[in-house]
């Protein structure tokens, strides 16, 4: 077994095969957890776990999400589904598409009201961290968070931080040709890594979409690049995230 703990199966790349796609992943013995971001995405991820038994959620928002009524909304859904879903997440910083020094300041802002809705939950926290690792990284280890760093793009010296205070690094199919997830997931302990496809984005073959399927490259080219056993890095690997999101 396997578990791809990030996709967004509710965009709109999928909404021609999308039942297929899981039942593909199904037959690989692969488990989904399925992001949503914002009301609207939230309801229709609703739809999609409802009507297949391998697939989960993870309910958040965009760091790039300012308006407060939509930040509103999406806390209350999480609220009102908390017993529907695995985790809070995506949710972050992300200095990569904001720039303005106010909006970063607000992005902190909301970003700090999810770890807190985190913790009165009691769901475990998926992380969004674009050119913003740093300050991430120092926020959850500040109100004494670990979470999963969803297609960490940090430095190691970054990571090791994280997994310091417990965080997991997930590392995403885009392994097959980026040096630095590579080199991350070289030198990391296998016990800190979860894997993900991030799909419909970051596949192994560039320009085309990508599919929760796709997770099983990512547990090959781990074990190629680290030198040990396929099933060494299937079994930690989905150990890892099953205990995280509690669904094994």
């Amino acid at each position: 077994m396997l578990i791809d703990t990030h996709t967004h199966l509710d965009f709109p790349q999928f909404d021609n095969d999308r039942s297929e796609i899981i039942k593909k992943a199904e037959q690989e013995n692969i488990l989904i957890i399925t992001s949503a971001m914002g009301p609207d995405r939230i309801k229709k991820t609703l739809e999609i776990i409802e009507k297949h038994d391998n697939v989960f959620a993870t309910f958040g928002l965009s760091p790039q999400e300012f308006d407060e009524k939509i930040i509103k909304e999406t806390i209350a859904l999480i609220r009102k589904h908390k017993d529907k879903i695995v985790g809070i997440g995506e949710v972050g910083l992300d200095y990569y598409w904001i720039k303005d020094s106010e909006k970063r300041k607000k992005e902190m802002e909301n970003f700090k009201i999810f770890i807190e809705l985190s913790d009165e939950l009691k769901l475990p926290l998926v992380i969004h961290s674009r050119d913003a690792e740093g300050d991430v990284i120092c926020e959850l280890e500040k109100s004494g968070k670990p979470a999963l760093m969803h297609c960490f793009s940090g430095s190691k010296e970054q990571a090791e931080r994280a997994i310091c205070f417990g965080c997991l690094i997930s590392i995403p199919t885009s392994i097959i040709y980026s040096k630095q997830k590579q080199r991350l997931a070289k030198d990391l302990p296998l016990e800190s890594m979860v894997l993900e496809t991030d799909a419909p984005y970051l596949s192994p073959v560039p320009k085309t979409r990508n599919e929760p399927v796709n997770v099983k490259l990512s547990a090959e080219k781990i074990a190629e690049v680290k030198n040990i056993n396929l099933e060494v890095v299937e079994e930690t690997t989905t150990k890892n995230a099953g205990k995280f999101f509690g669904i094994l």
